[in-house]
């Protein structure tokens, strides 16, 4: 028998767009499908993740292991690496300048080991073969990864009067557009391996002329002339020779190579003005 003075019970009503879900600030665990706090991480009943974490078919412990693991790992790798690989080097050779007598050049060894430079020499149609190619300082010649300038002197078999002549000879190529005699400098490199490579710098005669003049200027200011220095000479003749005061020349001859060494030294000059732009 319904109750006349009884009141209906009034149902709640909950604004249209909203899930009874959001109203009560509770989520659906994607695991278990219990309710749990929204933004939660893991889920308070069955303790899964609730971000990416929940594809990853590991428990805490595995994941805690795999971490471990990992870093062991990146820490034993450069000493296994060191174990298991043997250092070589990779030297060269790059970027020669001369400068007068004086010739730099770039060393770069890309290995991990070094590498040695044995000897350079000098392969010429106009050098004389024993003309020095001298390491200015003996411990460059041990080539360590990285990069270093290496400066050798260049020291040809000529005495001031070739050197000097030989200059002019080079002004003549530069002058009409010759190609200079071809002069080479080695370089022998040992590589840690033992394997070896030659490789070669060529001279033109612009770098030809600075070479040989520079020459004549260091031998003018040698006082002892001996194989070492370089000052000697190819053997000149003394009647080609420019006379020096202790030159027994009959006095006729030494008139006729003053003149000679006159006419000589203004052709230079010219030649050197003329030059100029082909050098700059």
């Amino acid at each position: 028998m319904t109750n006349p003075d009884s009141t209906p019970l009034q149902q709640a009503s909950i604004p249209a767009g909203d899930s009874i879900l959001d109203s009560c600030n509770e989520q659906l665990c994607k695991q278990c499908q219990n309710l749990i706090p929204n933004n939660a991480q893991i889920c308070t009943k069955c303790n899964s993740y609730q971000d990416w974490r929940r594809y990853i078919p590991f428990s805490n412990t595995a994941l805690a292991l795999l971490t471990a693991l990992i870093s062991v790992i990146g820490i034993a790798s450069p000493v296994l690496y060191k174990i298991v690989h043997t250092p070589r080097s990779e030297a060269t050779l790059a970027m020669p300048s001369v400068d007068g007598t004086t010739l730099r050049i770039i060393a770069l060894n890309k290995g991990d080991a070094p590498a040695s430079l044995i000897r350079a020499w000098v392969d010429s149609e106009y050098l004389a073969a024993a003309t020095k190619v001298r390491l200015r300082n003996d411990a460059d010649a041990l080539i360590q990864p990285g990069s270093k300038l290496l400066t050798f002197d260049v020291i040809p078999l000529l005495d001031e009067d070739d050197s000097f002549r030989s200059s002019l000879e080079m002004l003549t190529h530069i002058n009409s557009g010759s190609p200079a005699p071809r002069t080479e400098i080695r370089f022998h490199i040992l590589q840690s391996d033992g394997s070896f490579s030659i490789q070669a710098m060529s001279l033109d005669a612009g770098e030809l002329f600075s070479l040989l003049r520079a020459n004549a200027d260091r031998c003018n200011a040698v006082s002892s002339i001996n194989f070492e220095n370089g000052c000697i000479g190819r053997g000149t003749p003394p009647e080609e020779r420019f006379p020096t005061a202790s030159d027994k020349i009959p006095k006729g001859l030494m008139d006729e190579l003053e003149r000679r060494m006159n006419k000589q030294r203004e052709a230079a000059k010219k030649n050197e003005t003329l030059a100029e732009p082909a050098l700059e």
